[in-house]
């Protein structure tokens, strides 16, 4: 619903007031208010959000859950992943459908200029942001479609969107003001005042989606961490609980996270001793380790903050992926350790003083094996654990 470059009908204009031209500005706006919903929906990073292509929406039908709605798409920031995927509410897949419709009949309109076409994918699979190359929009010819069409900030898209939000409803009240300090203790207080607009920003919905996440209880870190693609479980927790949680003043914060990457650096430390083994023996181990030194704490700190070196504790020990790992890892240690009868996990690396733990494990999966039907899905799940378990302790033996 624009206002500010004619599009739909603005306060004290009539339909009959309106240009062909106002059709350009309200293409425009359902592409913006749809990468928002999407972004509302999905937690996605705005230039995520810009990458996604018509083809993104995936459903997967699950027997347990019904249908599971995914955006496919390109993520870099925190991990390297090009066909990456976000778990998104059904109600994106009426977003998708818009944007994909206005950016094909924009694509139809730049046939009509010489040179612009420069790229066969945008046809059969096109952005869902594009700009306007209908005739009666202010494209000036220079831009082909191989140049990406980047969204303004979300405060632009609000003001041009006039009735997308009641300005009311967007004013600061104390309630939200409070809320806010606890979230973000070192708020600005002159841009942050009660009965003024909130200045939000794209960064904003997925922040705020992060600390629903760890406040809903339900949500477990593996999975927002999945969600957000942060490289490191820190980082989710950080999203989460470093600012829902606790109030701090600038100094303690700062002091807060300096705290979190060092101690991370020193988990990072610990991999090189020989308390933890690789089931691919030392040569694997080294592969993992061969970016830092484990002498140079400075560098400990950044390979852990930057996600050059993952360290995140499972039953077995440490996982060193980069990433989220999509078979669980922190209560299942199937594919960790192969009970799926394929090799372990590259990435795992056994902790000698988990041990007596993977024997508790494995006792406590004897006992719930004799009480489980066998041919069941829960009791295929038992047994692929303590083969995992078994195969885990095999190694450490033989270390």
């Amino acid at each position: 619903m624009r206002c500010s470059s004619g599009g739909a009908s603005p306060p004290g204009k009539t339909l009959n007031d309106l240009r062909v031209s106002a059709f350009a500005g309200y293409f425009t706006d359902v592409g913006r208010v749809s990468l928002a919903y999407i972004l509302n929906f999905s937690m996605m990073r705005i230039a995520e959000g810009q990458s996604l292509r018509a083809d993104c929406l995936q459903i997967e039908d699950d027997k347990s859950f019904g249908p599971i709605y995914l955006l496919r798409g390109i993520t870099t920031k925190s991990i390297e992943d090009d066909d990456a995927r976000w778990v998104a509410s059904p109600s994106v897949q009426v977003a998708v459908v818009a944007a994909t419709t206005v950016a094909r009949l924009r694509l139809e309109a730049a046939k009509g200029y010489p040179g612009i076409v420069d790229d066969s994918k945008q046809i059969s699979n096109p952005h869902l942001l594009q700009r306007a190359y209908e005739p009666w929009g202010s494209f000036n010819g220079d831009s082909p479609v191989s140049v990406g069409y980047r969204a303004p900030t979300y405060g632009a898209t609000i003001e041009s969107c006039c009735n997308l939000f009641d300005d009311n409803a967007l004013r600061i009240t104390e309630e939200d003001l409070q809320i806010a300090r606890l979230v973000t203790p070192t708020l600005d207080v002159k841009s942050f005042q009660v009965g003024k607009v909130w200045p939000l920003a794209w960064h904003q919905l997925r922040r705020t989606g992060m600390v629903n996440m760890q406040a809903s209880g339900i949500v477990s870190g593996g999975s927002a961490q999945y969600q957000a693609k942060h490289a490191t479980r820190a980082m989710s927790l950080y999203y989460g609980q470093g600012y829902s949680q606790v109030r701090l003043n600038d100094s303690a914060q700062k002091e807060y996270v300096r705290t979190m990457y060092e101690m991370m650096g020193k988990e990072i430390a610990r991999l090189f001793t020989d308390r933890f083994i690789s089931p691919y023996g030392p040569e694997r181990k080294a592969e993992i380790l061969r970016f830092v030194d484990p002498k140079d704490a400075k560098k400990l700190v950044a390979a852990g903050k930057s996600g050059q070196v993952a360290c995140r504790q499972t039953l077995l020990g440490i996982c060193t992926r980069h990433g989220p790992c999509e078979y669980g890892g922190i209560d299942n240690i199937i594919r960790c350790a192969g009970g799926d009868g394929r090799g372990a996990c590259n990435d795992a690396l056994y902790d000698r003083e988990q041990r007596p733990s993977i024997l508790e494990l494995a006792e406590m999966l004897d006992d719930r094996l004799a009480g489980t039907p066998a041919g069941s899905p829960l009791h295929d799940s038992l047994v692929a654990q303590k083969l995992a378990a078994e195969k885990a302790l095999d190694c450490l033996a033989k270390e």
